[in-house]
């Protein structure tokens, strides 16, 4: 996968990069707004996009919302006793279907997932846990930790350069 987004990237001409900085900043903007910035036409911005999009380098177009105005939010580091293919599949089906998380991921270290999960209270979080995860018979243990605020976030994905 990683040697299909490197092919991906060097596909990608200097236009393109500068269209995804804009539109990963601000995905309302116009085609006309963009081509002015970019110095490229409007309907050659939107062709780009097009593409970008069929390509799949563009996902989708979201609006972002305030988690804290919603409720708290739980980094949540998740431990399997038991490991297969399958017990992993059927985790991935579970985040994939339950609203609380808004980002599972799966990572090499102590534990073997990590989750981002939002709950109105810390008794509904827990009251979650315990419906979700503890009845998991596979599942070794997990640690919460509270987000108190957020130092930075961002959707916009812009790999490092050597």
């Amino acid at each position: 996968m990683a040697i299909c987004a490197a092919m991906e990237l060097q596909t990608m001409d200097e236009f393109d990069r500068r269209i995804l900085a804009i539109v990963q900043a601000d995905a309302s903007r116009s085609h006309q707004s963009i081509g002015e910035e970019v110095n490229l036409s409007p309907s050659s911005v939107r062709r780009r996009l097009q593409a970008l999009r069929k390509d799949g380098v563009i996902l989708g177009e979201v609006a972002l919302v305030d988690p804290a105005k919603l409720g708290l939010s739980f980094l949540t580091l998740v431990s399997f006793e038991k490991e297969s293919q399958r017990i992993y599949d059927a985790f991935r089906r579970q985040m994939i279907a339950d609203e609380a998380v808004s980002q599972c991921y799966s990572v090499s270290g102590e534990f073997d997932f990590v989750l981002m999960v939002h709950a109105v209270s810390p008794a509904a979080y827990e009251q979650w846990g315990e419906r979700v995860l503890m009845a998991n018979p596979a599942l070794k243990r997990y640690s919460t930790s509270v987000v108190w605020s957020h130092t930075k976030f961002t959707t916009r994905v812009t790999p490092a350069q050597g």
